[in-house]
């Protein structure tokens, strides 16, 4: 708890500074965000190295770097936003946790998504696009851990429509139907 205590302060620091996640949301950032966030540290198998994509403010990677800080592993973050990759920076050095930041775009981190046990991402693109950005470079054994809105089901079937995969829905903690794909053996269909 001490340390989602402490990114939560510094989150609620630099966001007055910059947008790092939706001011109309901060207020609950504790439910909204950490909870759902926190999900994925049940959720996912050990791994050595996850990647978050599109990190932002740090969510879900931050969390999840906290959350299994003692398990090994690290979380690199990718964000191709300079002030909020600076962030992402400070955040990890402050709470001395493990990873890379990567501020570049997706694109660019074709080694790193290609070296990745599993990968993150919260609120960046449809899953279509998402698919299209790690398919070309993961390992057929990479898992994928979405987290998604009310809509993931419409997102599904254009997925289908250009790839093959293999989709376990997991609920998550962010309310209004959120969910979390989790996706494997990713294919061109």
């Amino acid at each position: 708890m001490e340390g989602l205590d402490a990114y939560v302060d510094l989150l609620n620091t630099w966001q007055a500074k910059m947008n790092l996640v939706a001011e109309s949301t901060l207020a609950e950032v504790w439910t909204r965000h950490i909870a759902d966030s926190l999900v994925l540290a049940d959720l996912m198998p050990a791994f050595e190295l996850n990647v978050d994509l599109g990190s932002g403010g740090g969510l879900p990677g931050i969390v999840l770097a906290i959350a299994r800080r003692n398990q090994g592993g690290r979380v690199d973050l990718v964000e191709s936003n300079q002030k909020k990759a600076a962030f992402l920076r400070a955040a990890q050095r402050t709470l001395g946790l493990s990873g890379t930041v990567h501020a570049a775009r997706i694109e660019e981190c074709g080694a790193v998504l290609g070296a990745a046990d599993t990968i993150t991402a919260r609120a960046l693109a449809a899953l279509p696009d998402l698919l299209a950005l790690v398919a070309p470079h993961i390992r057929a054994d990479t898992r994928c851990f979405f987290h998604k809105g009310r809509l993931h089901e419409e997102e599904m079937a254009l997925a289908s429509a250009q790839y093959r995969f293999g989709v376990v829905q997991h609920e998550g903690d962010g309310g209004d139907g959120s969910t979390i794909l989790e996706i494997a053996d990713i294919a061109v269909a």
